[in-house]
């Protein structure tokens, strides 16, 4: 009955020690999981077929292109996209929303340039 309740316990427990882990997900980070990952992958390398398929599609770690763009610059790709190969945000998004994705997208950049060292 002891091992038992002590099962238990270690099971609630760690349920309630994983939650906080799933909360320390950035609002960026989220918002790039559900508009962007189809597109740019969920760690920044875009998936095979949109590199087929969008012959410009980079990774984000690529020659240092996004890092080296302000918060404010990649709003303004978001806000009015790329040509026709990527679609306005402005519809789905807010500016306060943008910047938290490009805030994420820049770090999510500096980690990929940083794994090439």
């Amino acid at each position: 009955m002891k091992i038992r309740m002590f099962g238990i316990g270690v099971l609630a427990m760690s349920t309630l020690l994983a939650y906080p882990l799933q909360a320390q997900q950035s609002e960026g980070q989220a918002m790039y999981r559900e508009e962007c990952k189809s597109c740019h992958g969920i760690n920044g390398t875009p998936p095979a077929r949109e590199r087929a398929k969008y012959k410009k599609l980079r990774t984000l770690g690529d020659s240092g292109f996004v890092s080296a763009l302000s918060v404010d610059s990649i709003v303004t790709i978001l806000t009015n996209g790329i040509d026709k190969n990527m679609k306005s945000f402005s519809s789905k998004l807010t500016t306060a929303e943008m910047r938290q994705v490009a805030t994420y997208v820049k770090e999510l950049a500096a980690k990929l340039e940083a794994r090439k060292k």
